[in-house]
């Protein structure tokens, strides 16, 4: 008797086990669709709640039909592996991936507090206590992913939104690339907003960028949060494009000294002079009434999101039928190039589900 026992028990160990390992693999018929959170290039994100648990989640949906370059179909594999490799408090987890008739999904967990730009908006600048300690947040999700090779390259409010406590999750991983490891070399193409482009991304080198160009972003999505804009914005592109290559940095005066010098050591044009890493962060001024070790769990974030599902998300999203088809690009693809054909049989290693308590 004994012994079977201890069989039974061994066996249901071993299929615990096994269930952890391989986790089913979700479709679209578990989850019902509530609201719609935002609108990007390549689909949308929208409101799900899990129909057996009732768990709500943030489901993007990346339309076969707006993927019409290779590089667009390697971005949105980059994106659900390196989502699905991260283990971070201030990274959004991504739960499952899975694929539809039209789009590649990822689920991932839902913020409710909304984009940081979306409070910018609302409170038109951020004061420097509340702008240091999303600072922090954001740092040390750059610095997971760094520590993994893996070079962000699209720091902007509109990719770091508050949880349910107020706390930054970085999101929106579509820019990034892997195996980057040094700080001045590893990537060569020119991407991300260009409001946020370092100017060794524009500088188009033989010998290209590396993970520096994040803190460069870092310092633009500073000075946007202490005084409402980035340093040289402006409708023009090309004048944009030469005043981050050339313009001095202008810092308005009620901007603190401690803030104005974190600005100017982070926006410098050399890569090698720049004001990069963690560690380097940590001892600047700015940051002296930050605890890093303690400020991803900190009870008190400067902001508290309102109550109520996509009450922090802007209203023109929210009044969207979830059933819409995406509406048409801002762009029409190149002509240069053939468009390529993206269908459900695409992207053989897209399935995934994270193992349970991870």
């Amino acid at each position: 008797m004994w012994a079977a026992t201890v069989a039974r028990l061994t066996e249901s160990a071993d299929m615990e086990e096994e269930e952890e390992k391989e986790p089913r693999v979700p479709c679209d018929s578990d989850y019902e669709r509530l609201s719609v959170l935002g609108i990007g290039s390549f689909g949308r994100v929208v409101l799900a709640k899990r129909r057996d648990t009732g768990d709500l989640f943030a489901l993007k949906l990346i339309a076969y039909s707006k993927l019409t370059l290779p590089k667009h179909l390697e971005r949105t594999q980059t994106e659900r592996d390196v989502l699905s490799s991260m283990r971070h408090e201030n990274i959004v987890k991504l739960y499952c991936a899975y694929r539809t008739s039209t789009h590649f999904a990822l689920v991932s967990e839902y913020c409710p507090g909304g984009e940081l730009f979306h409070h910018l908006c609302r409170r038109r600048v951020f004061k420097a206590a509340a702008v240091a300690f999303y600072a922090a947040e954001l740092s040390l999700a750059l610095d997971c992913a760094h520590a993994r090779g893996i070079v962000y390259r699209d720091v902007k409010p509109e990719n770091c939104l508050l949880d349910s406590r107020g706390h930054l999750k970085l999101v929106d991983f579509g820019l990034a690339k892997v195996g980057v490891a040094d700080l001045y070399l590893g990537a060569h193409s020119v991407c991300g907003t260009l409001e946020y482009m370092a100017p060794d991304v524009l500088a188009k080198k033989p010998s290209g960028y590396g993970l520096s160009v994040d803190w460069w972003g870092l310092g633009i999505w500073t000075y946007e949060l202490l005084t409402g804009l980035p340093p040289w914005y402006g409708p023009d592109r090309h004048k944009l494009f030469k005043n981050i290559r050339h313009a001095p940095l202008r810092i308005p005066p009620y901007v603190s000294l401690a803030a104005a010098s974190l600005l100017a050591n982070l926006l410098r044009r050399h890569p090698r002079e720049r004001l990069v890493g963690l560690q380097n962060l940590k001892r600047h001024s700015f940051f002296a009434n930050i605890d890093f070790d303690t400020v991803s769990t900190h009870d008190n974030p400067p902001i508290r999101p309102k109550q109520g599902l996509a009450n922090n998300f802007d209203a023109k999203f929210a009044a969207l039928d979830v059933d819409d088809d995406d509406p048409p690009p801002t762009r029409k693809p190149a002509t240069r190039t053939a468009a390529i054909v993206v269908d459900r049989a695409s992207l053989q290693n897209w399935d995934y589900a994270r193992p349970l308590r991870s």
